[in-house]
């Protein structure tokens, strides 16, 4: 069985999610097909209040393991919200992005082509997965303008006298040793893929 086989059966929005959404204007749209929906939607991301919200995938751990759910997530000005479906009556779990550092791309725990972001905090993390492309960068703009770091840990060149001497990530995320390429006509490009 797939872990996700299509859109979600259109689920409406009542108790806290829908009073939520409608202190941010009321639904979206078709964000995959209609640029007037996708534009107001990424004003809401990139605005005074960094919102979006949606249905997402969440990774969880359970007594065989790791499993995916369904929720209803919603981002307001920092905080993030997550309720069990678009009916709850409170979220299962709120927490303060500005907190957290977020890895975004394809995540070990995520099927291929899955559209995934990772929120680590200190009291622990969590995998996400967006329904589509334009979704995710969606959910990627509101985190950034909610506060989420994006930062990487520096890398120390103290006694690094070559190129070929570090390491870099694949867009994959999977590390690769520089030294591969020793011997080869290269160049470097920062691709911001973030």
């Amino acid at each position: 069985m797939p872990l996700f086989s299509g859109p979600p059966k259109r689920a409406e929005l009542a108790n806290e999610p829908k009073e939520l959404v409608d202190a941010l204007g009321g639904e979206l749209g078709d964000i995959a097909h209609s640029e007037e929906a996708l534009a107001r939607a990424t004003a809401m991301a990139t605005g005074e209040r960094s919102a979006t919200f949606s249905q997402l995938l969440v990774r969880h751990a359970s007594c065989f393991g790791w499993r995916w759910t369904e929720a209803f997530a919603v981002l307001d000005r920092g905080t993030l919200r997550l309720f069990r479906s678009p009916a709850s009556s409170s979220p299962y779990r709120t927490l303060q992005v500005r907190e957290c550092e977020c890895k975004v791309g394809e995540r070990e725990a995520c099927k291929t082509d899955s559209y995934c972001f990772r929120l680590q905090h200190a009291a622990g993390r969590a995998t996400f997965c967006a329904l589509n492309s334009k979704q995710l960068l969606l959910w990627l703009q509101a985190l950034q303008a909610g506060g989420v770091k994006y930062e990487e840990t520096p890398t120390t060149l103290v006694g690094v006298s070559s190129l070929f001497e570090l390491r870099a990530n694949l867009l994959s995320g999977e590390p690769v040793e520089l030294s591969t390429y020793a011997g080869c006509v290269c160049l470097v490009v920062n691709a911001a893929s973030k």
